[in-house]
């Protein structure tokens, strides 16, 4: 029985699903005003399969103890009474905005706007 995402997942696919996954917690770090520490896990530490694990942050607190973890702090990003503005751009399929991962991923893969 295998954990985690398979190995042999193609780099499009699984930074799709980071993506997802990211946006989600991103989401629920802006509606609770808190700020946002995640990391990779290994295989043997996954909790059903899903290969990273996530703090939600009281804004300033201290990154959480170990390695790997990236913060992202959202505190004084934005003026209060904004989150009307904030659920709607929170939204690519709505707003029409790109994730940054589906950026990143569409670069990655040769996809989107050509430069010269």
């Amino acid at each position: 029985m295998s954990k985690g995402l398979p190995l042999a997942m193609p780099i499009g696919e699984r930074l799709s699903v980071f993506d997802s996954w990211l946006t989600g917690r991103i989401r629920e770090a802006h509606a609770g005003a808190k700020d946002l520490a995640f990391r990779d896990l290994p295989p043997e530490d996954q909790v059903e399969g899903v290969p990273w694990e996530y703090s939600l942050m009281e804004p300033g607190a201290r990154s959480p103890q170990g390695e790997g973890w990236s913060v992202y702090r959202f505190s004084g990003l934005r003026p209060p009474g904004e989150a009307e503005l904030e659920a709607e751009a929170a939204d690519p399929q709505t707003s029409g905005r790109r994730s940054v991962f589906g950026a990143i991923t569409d670069a990655v893969l040769g996809r989107g706007p050509k430069r010269n």
